[in-house]
């Protein structure tokens, strides 16, 4: 073989070993700055403008979780105003701990958020190859509650939310959500609304109230008329829990017989919006409880008979009120069965 086939030779491994050298150097600098903190919350974020939630939620290992519902891809891509950039503020690195900050960019505007991640040393940490690890990324928490009672059938973001009553603690991502009802009910309705969502680590709360329809309306006063019914219904001059009654009964030596009470005039009644604040007895603690208030506006009138004897002397005629007796209806109605509304009233013992 001849010198100058030597020399080509030569010069043909030189250079392999020299783009090989410079392959290694581009490469390893490239995983070293893949390793970065910065980088790994990038493509955590890139993750979650894309839509690829279940991606990113891998990356921070977060466990799968049904009662999460709008952590699925499913529901961010029904979601609006979703995440549309970000930007690396920068990066805090204290011992195996570092902390990344974002700016968020959403249609309706940008936040900040702030990332955590944890170290682990390797072989190659002289090298600055260091293994970094997302933590669990602290997400916006929604409180929802739907102000309506009992189960109802309605959606976030098309995925059913599985309203069963409770208050609802979910994560979500930044975006609005799409509230809406699947079923109607004969005695209320719920309006279409959105859980907004803007960056994360927030707290935010969700609360939608039902409406009464006029079905709705009209049995709540008749189930506040009933109970009125029922209270007048009672052969008693003070009858238990109800709001009117005699101040006094029989004297010593006196029977009151055949007692009686009749309704004279209804109170005027008023049914309020739904109140988020209202609690039943029958309300469990894990309860969103909730109910439309009952209020009178103006009393009705009740009058009152009896028959009395004196038995000592042979006595006998009638016990009747001076003047109507004012009645009035307070109390809520916090659900309904198929026949009608529940009204509650308010304790009246004295």
């Amino acid at each position: 073989m001849t010198t100058r086939v030597w020399i080509v030779i030569g010069a043909f491994a030189s250079a392999l070993c020299l783009g090989l050298a410079a392959t290694v150097v581009v490469m390893f600098f490239g995983a070293r700055e893949a390793s970065q903190p910065s980088a790994i919350v990038s493509a955590y974020l890139s993750q979650v403008e894309r839509g690829h939630i279940s991606a990113a939620l891998r990356m921070e290992g977060r466990a799968a979780n049904p009662a999460e519902v709008l952590l699925t891809d499913t529901a961010y891509r029904h979601a609006t105003d979703r995440m549309t950039g970000f930007h690396i503020l920068g990066t805090r690195t204290v011992g195996a701990g570092a902390t990344v900050e974002a700016r968020i960019q959403q249609k309706s505007g940008s936040s900040t958020a702030t990332f955590e991640l944890s170290r682990t040393v390797t072989p190659l940490s002289p090298l600055g190859l260091d293994t970094w690890r997302l933590r669990p990324v602290e997400l916006t928490t929604v409180e929802i509650t739907v102000g309506a009672p009992g189960r109802i059938a309605a959606t976030l973001a098309g995925v059913p939310l599985g309203w069963k009553g409770a208050v609802q603690r979910i994560h979500a991502f930044p975006g609005d959500y799409a509230f809406a009802l699947t079923s109607q009910s004969p005695w209320f309705t719920v309006p279409d609304a959105a859980v907004s969502v803007a960056g994360f680590g927030h707290s935010d709360r969700f609360q939608v109230p039902a409406t009464l329809t006029a079905k709705g309306r009209d049995a709540a006063i008749a189930a506040a008329d009933a109970w009125l019914d029922q209270c007048a219904a009672v052969p008693d001059f003070h009858p238990v829990r109800c709001s009117f009654g005699l101040t006094s009964g029989p004297d010593a030596g006196e029977v009151w017989a055949n007692q009686s009470w009749k309704v004279q005039s209804r109170p005027t009644l008023a049914i309020g919006d739904w109140d988020f604040g209202c609690r039943t007895p029958t309300t469990a603690g894990v309860s969103a409880g909730g109910c439309w208030p009952v209020t009178t506006t103006a009393p009705g009138k009740v009058t009152f008979h009896a028959d009395y004897s004196i038995p000592a002397t042979g006595e006998t005629g009638d016990v009747t009120s001076t003047n109507p007796i004012e009645a009035d209806v307070k109390g809520w109605i916090s659900s309904f069965t198929d026949s009608g509304a529940l009204f509650s009233s308010v304790d009246w013992t004295d």
